[in-house]
This record gives C-alpha cells, structure tokens and sequence, in this order.
C-alpha cells in the first residue's frame, strides 16, 4: 500500500513523504521516535474529513499533531500525522468573552492579538511561544497562573470536530451532535460513581476527564480535552477570554531548603495569590551552585483589577506571615520585571534538558504527579526519601500552589538495572499520590508513557468507562491509537 500516493488523490494541502520529513515528525519532547507513514498539512475541514474518512477504511492511524511540544509521546505515530500548524492556524473571530480559533495557531501569537484588545486566555505553559492551541486543548495544559484562573478545560465553550469516519461533528453546552448525545446518555446516569472515582485536586489531565462532562450541566465538548487526539480531529474551538488584570505584584522569596518552602505553600494561599511557583537548587543553579544564596524560591504573584494598594496590600500581608521563615530575593510591579521574572522560571525545563549526558537523562515519568496543597509537603519527603535510598540524582520544580510538582530523576536510560529501578519507584510514588486523592498527571497528560498507569490512577470501573467513550467516537481505533486506552484493549 503505497499511503502517500494515495493522500496525494485526497487532499489538497501538501503531503510529505521523504525521509528527511518523515525522520523530522519521529519525534517530540519526550525520549520516544516512530516513524510515521505520511504527514499532511491538511488545507482545511475538508480536506481532514477525507483524511480521516481513508485512515477509517484502511485501518491506518492518523494523528493530530501541534508544535510537537508533548512530553510523553502523545503525538508520535507510525499512521499518518496532520499537522495544522501551515494552513489551520488562524483566528476566526475574537469577541468581548472569546476567541474561536482554528487548532494550529499558536499560543504566542494569540496572546499578541488578545493582547491588542486588552484580553488574554490564561492557561500559560512553558512552551507558550510555539506550542499550539490544538495541543493545548489535548493535553488540558495549564501552566504558571492555573492557580488563580484554571487549565484549559475550564475555557473550552465550543469544539468542531472530525470524527474517524470523516463525519463533522459539534459540541458546546446547549447545542451537540448525536454522538455527544449518546455521550450524555451513557455517562449522565452514572455521575455519582464518576464523582467518586476522580481526585480531589485542582488540575488532571489523566484519562478522559468525564467528571468535567457532567459537572453541574452536561459540558460534551470537554470530553476532548485531555483526550490526546484519541476520540477525533479538532478543527476549531471557541475559548473563554478575560480581561488582563490592571494590577501585578510579584515576590520571589528565598528559602533555607526545598521542604521549607513547599511547607509555606498553605499559608501563602490564604491570600489568594494567582501564582505560586518553586524553583529549588537543582534546577537553577548559580555559578557557586546556589540561587542567591536560597535552596529554595517561591514566585508569588498577586492581581486584581479594584487598585494597586489591594494588590500590594495582599502581598505585604502574605510577606509579614512568612517573615521568619524566609528572606526576599526580589519584588516586581511593573509588566517588564514580571515578565522578566517568569521567563527565567519557563527556562526551567530547558535548563533540566540540558542535563543530558549521552544515554543519561532526566526522564519524565513520574514529573506531574499533584495532591492537595495541604498534604503537598509530606509527599515532597517521602519523594525525597525514595531518591535518597536509591541513591538517585533528580531536579525538582513545579506548580506548587495547585499541589503540581515536576520532578526528573537523572537515568540510564542504556542501563536495565536503571529503567527497572524508574518504573519500581514510579509504582511506588504513584500508588502514594492515588492513596492521598490526588493525580499522577496534573497537565502533561499520559501519552505512551502513562497510558499503562491510567488503570492504576482509576480502577476497572472507571477505565472501562473510558473504552466505551474510545468506541463510541472511534470505533476503527484509528485516532492516535495507544494513547489513553492502551493498545492491549483496543
């Protein structure tokens, strides 16, 4: 079956089959390479409702893919990738409370023209300034200012989608298709026993995320958040905006030591911050080895729209109660400084895959884990405890205001002993996160490397929920197959 000579009778946008391009779409963010088959960059609906529709009837792959920004694989496939980034990347309309965009625009870009009118989408990743929203929608990113505002899934109003058989397909909350219907019918008289099963924490990105599906009403079109490009192909969506804050006060506050830090964490909430993030010393790093003489710092952002004294008054506040805990390293009101400030915190995992040394590397396995604020200190101990006793290197950061660490232990990945002894601590440090009601993944979602672990995160009843949704919008396990429901099900 020659794939490409086929696409090339199909679609009107440019199919790539060479080998420098298909080597190029092998890999992403994560350690994982597959070949795919073809790519395109599907010219616009129509084009991916014939994509979609020969995938279907060959029972080849297809897979959505954005700027190639996930972190575990999410976007690799050896089927056919579409890659809406070339052609599908414009905004569509823009209105006073949001935006309808098409999946391949990037999140940078967008930013510039909200900004324009005085408005932003708030989910903030590291990857902002080329990672699309179509991945974003994937993968329900988050980001720096989750905290005050909340991940992607909680803007999501509206999608247009293709399903695997090349059939449209709409959603939002007063107007669905018929597979969204069947959608609510199956999960609707089992809210109580969804509500049971999920974590009590503030961001997950692991699995189907169901319970915001029937949350309060019935939301259909935030099924195909987190989803990974698993139940069909997103070609817009519309997403709530807000106006950006008029007032922005940050502190970054040195701590003696990762545990101290993160053990403030509880009362700096009570004044309500918008931000609340931690840089511990293994990440950065200065040219004697510490970060201004701290273990430990905290970036705290306060805002508001009433006054620059409120603002600053909640942070003066929040500062006396944690005057003997820690020393300011640096305070930020104006745009140009803040920004400055949270830069050098994005840089973060740069800075972490810098430390790549030939086949060792830090590998992102148990790096999204979140629980509870409250409890998020005693995870942090028996994390550090683990890697202590393995006698294993590791960088620590992360979203510590929505209990969201991100941690990499330094592997082997050459050495069996040492990819053994990663999945060994993994089983330990996930079964301690689930047993505490949190998630193993708060925003990068599962992809090839925790889609094998969603079971463990949910139980039977749960992950057999999951496959009836896959079979109810993808019965030809065509979409980004093995991603969220492992192939072994399929």
């Amino acid at each position: 079956m020659n794939i490409a000579q086929d696409l090339l009778c199909i679609a009107k946008g440019e199919i790539l089959e060479d080998s420098w391009s298909r080597h190029i779409y092998s890999v992403d963010a994560s350690h994982y390479e597959i070949e795919p088959a073809a790519v395109v960059y599907p010219a616009d609906e129509d084009d991916v409702q014939r994509l979609c529709k020969y995938a279907s009837s060959k029972k080849i792959p297809i897979t959505a893919r954005g700027a190639g920004t996930g972190l575990l694989g999410q976007s690799l496939s050896y089927g056919i990738i579409l890659d809406f980034s070339k052609h599908m990347d414009k905004i569509i309309d823009i209105d006073n409370d949001y935006v309808t965009v098409q999946p391949g625009i990037v999140k940078g870009m967008l930013d510039k023209e909200l900004k324009k009118r005085n408005k932003f989408l708030p989910p903030d990743p590291a990857s902002g300034n080329y990672c699309t929203i179509g991945g974003m929608i994937a993968d329900n990113s988050s980001g720096i200012h989750s905290l005050g505002y909340g991940s992607t899934i909680s803007f999501l109003e509206e999608i247009n989608v293709v399903y695997a058989n090349g059939q449209l397909g709409f959603a939002s909350p007063s107007k669905y298709d018929d597979k969204m219907k069947k959608l609510g019918e199956l999960l609707l008289p089992q809210v109580h026993k969804i509500r049971n099963y999920y974590p009590s924490v503030s961001k997950n990105s692991c699995g189907y995320r169901l319970d915001a599906v029937v949350a309060d009403n019935f939301n259909p079109q935030k099924v195909f958040a987190a989803s990974e490009g698993t139940l069909g192909v997103m070609t817009s969506a519309r997403l709530h905006i807000l106006d950006i804050p008029a007032y922005r006060s940050l502190m970054v506050l040195g701590f003696e030591d990762l545990l101290s830090a993160i053990s403030a964490v509880p009362a700096i909430l009570k004044f309500c911050p918008v931000a609340v993030e931690m840089l511990d010393h293994t990440v950065v790093r200065s040219d004697d080895g510490n970060i201004d003489g701290a273990g430990c710092l905290l970036i705290i952002e306060f805002a508001g729209n009433r006054s620059i004294s409120k603002v600053e008054e909640r942070m003066r506040a929040c500062k006396q109660e944690l005057s003997d805990r820690c020393s300011m390293v640096e305070y930020a009101s104006d745009e140009e400084s803040i920004n400055k400030v949270w830069g050098a915190r994005k840089n973060a995992l740069n800075s972490i895959m810098k430390l790549t040394l030939g086949s060792r590397k830090p590998i992102g396995l148990i790096e999204d884990t979140v629980v509870r604020p409250d409890i998020l200190a005693e995870h942090a101990a028996n994390l550090l405890h683990t890697y202590q006793e393995n006698k294993v290197d590791y960088v620590i950061y992360g979203h510590v205001g929505d209990g969201n660490m991100h941690t990499r232990p330094l592997i082997d990945t050459s050495s069996t002993k040492e990819v053994e002894l990663i999945c060994s601590i993994a089983n330990k440090v996930f079964a301690q996160v689930i047993k505490r009601g949190g998630t193993i993944t708060g925003e990068h979602g599962d992809g090839l490397v925790r889609t094998g672990y969603i079971q463990m995160m949910y139980g039977k009843r749960i992950t057999s929920l999951f496959s009836r949704v896959k079979k109810l919008f993808d019965p030809s396990f065509t979409m980004n197959p093995c991603k969220k429901i492992p192939c072994n099900d399929l």
